[in-house]
C-alpha cells in the first residue's frame, strides 16, 4: 500500500514539474524540436493544463515551420484542441490566458481573434480568486502587459491587479 501511495506522489510530482517546465519555457521556444519535445512529455499527462500547453505547442510549431500547408495544419490542430479545452473549462484562468496571448499575436487573416475581449475580462476578473500560485499570477499579468495592442486603459487595470496581488 505504501508503495502505491509513493508511486502516486511521484507521478503527480512529475506531472507538475512537466507543466511547470513548459510554463516557464513556452514563450521562448525557438525550434520545432523544442515544441516536439514538450508535446512528447506533455502527452503522458492527463491534466487540463498539460493538454492546454500541448495545444500551445502546436501553435508554436505553426509559427516555426516553413511550409504554409504545415503552418496551417498545426494552427488548426492547436486551435481545435485549445478551444475544446476552453469549452469544457470555461472559467480556467490559465487556459484563457494562453488563448488571449495567442489570439492577441495571431495574424488577423486567420480569423482567430474573436475571444480576446472575453478572455481578457475573465483573466482580469478571476485571477485574484484563482487557485494559481501568486508568482504565476504575477507572471500572467506581466505577460499580458507585453501585448503590443493592449490599450492604456487595460494596461492600467492590469497594473492595479498586480498591486493587489503583490
Amino acid at each position: 500500500m505504501k508503495l502505491v501511495v509513493l508511486l502516486m506522489f511521484m507521478a503527480i510530482g512529475n506531472s507538475i514539474s512537466e507543466v511547470e517546465e513548459v510554463r516557464n519555457t513556452f514563450p521562448k521556444i525557438t525550434s520545432v524540436e523544442q515544441a516536439n519535445y514538450f508535446i512528447e512529455i506533455l502527452e503522458k499527462n492527463e491534466t487540463v493544463e498539460a493538454k492546454s500547453y500541448t495545444a500551445v505547442m502546436f501553435f508554436m510549431k505553426s509559427k516555426l515551420v516553413k511550409f504554409p500547408i504545415a503552418k496551417y495544419k498545426y494552427f488548426k490542430k492547436g486551435k481545435k484542441q485549445l478551444d475544446s479545452l476552453i469549452n469544457n473549462n470555461k472559467n480556467n484562468v490559465e487556459i484563457r490566458y494562453l488563448r488571449f496571448l495567442l489570439q492577441s499575436e495571431m495574424p488577423k487573416f486567420l480569423g482567430y481573434h474573436r475571444n480576446i475581449k472575453d478572455d481578457y475580462l475573465l483573466i482580469i476578473n478571476e485571477i485574484e480568486a484563482s487557485n494559481l500560485k501568486r508568482d504565476f499570477k504575477i507572471k500572467i499579468l506581466n505577460n499580458v502587459l507585453l501585448i503590443s495592442t493592449l490599450s492604456s486603459e487595460k494596461s492600467k487595470q492590469i497594473k492595479q491587479k498586480l498591486n493587489k496581488i503583490h
